[in-house]
């Protein structure tokens, strides 16, 4: 799926003429720790909090940071996947859009990329996502990878993605797998000591428990 088809435009943009100030208040609304900065139609580049906090005075215009804005972008006709890296690097929870010409086309946000990773792109009907807190020091993502397929497993899909919470400190490993033993993969896990934060089971021949269900629609829809 490419980036074009989940554009949002929840979230508001500045002008190279907008002040510091006006910038800050922008973020603080929304929560945000940067946003895109527009000259007309075209993408100048992402302000960040961090840029304005340093700036030598509130009534500043934007275009003082054009040496040095943050260049982290998607375009409208990448695949979505493309975006994965993106939101790890740079922290954000959405990412300007642009196309061809270097226009605007909108946001990618962290949430549409996740509901539609979780729920598309899996072949099998049965099979699921694992979500774990992965410790360096603790975890191997190749043990990981052989539980798994010990347990008649084939991992579809993983990636490592920076938790936003402030309680987590290390980073989540996202795991789709292709099985018709999801629950009994979950438990094996466990067993080994693997910390799983969230389970969720695609196909409907297997019981899952409904408080990991839960835990991950929780997450989805805050």
């Amino acid at each position: 799926m490419l980036a074009l088809a989940l554009l949002s435009y929840d979230f508001p943009t500045a002008g190279l003429n907008d002040t510091v100030q006006k910038a800050l208040k922008i973020m603080h609304a929304h929560d945000l720790n940067a946003i895109a900065v527009l000259d007309g139609k075209r993408w100048a580049g992402n302000v960040t909090e961090d840029m304005l906090m340093h700036a030598s005075h509130p009534d500043g215009k934007l275009s003082q940071f054009s040496e040095a804005w943050n260049s982290i972008k998607i375009d409208a006709e990448e695949d979505l996947l493309a975006s994965l890296p993106l939101f790890e690097e740079s922290g954000f929870r959405m990412l300007p859009v642009v196309n061809e010409e270097g226009n605007w086309q909108g946001y990618l946000t962290w949430e549409s990329v996740a509901k539609t990773t979780f729920f598309t792109g899996f072949n099998a009907g049965n099979g699921g996502i694992i979500r774990i807190l992965f410790h360096s020091q603790r975890d191997s993502l190749s043990s990981i990878a052989r539980i798994i397929e010990e347990n008649k497993g084939t991992i579809t899909r993983t990636y490592l993605t920076k938790m936003d919470r402030p309680e987590y400190n290390s980073p989540e490993l996202i795991i789709q797998v292709q099985t018709e033993q999801f629950p009994t993969i979950i438990k094996s896990l466990e067993r080994h000591d693997v910390q799983i934060e969230k389970a969720f089971m695609f196909g409907s021949t297997e019981f899952v428990d409904k408080s990991r269900f839960d835990l991950l629609l929780k997450y989805l829809n805050p």
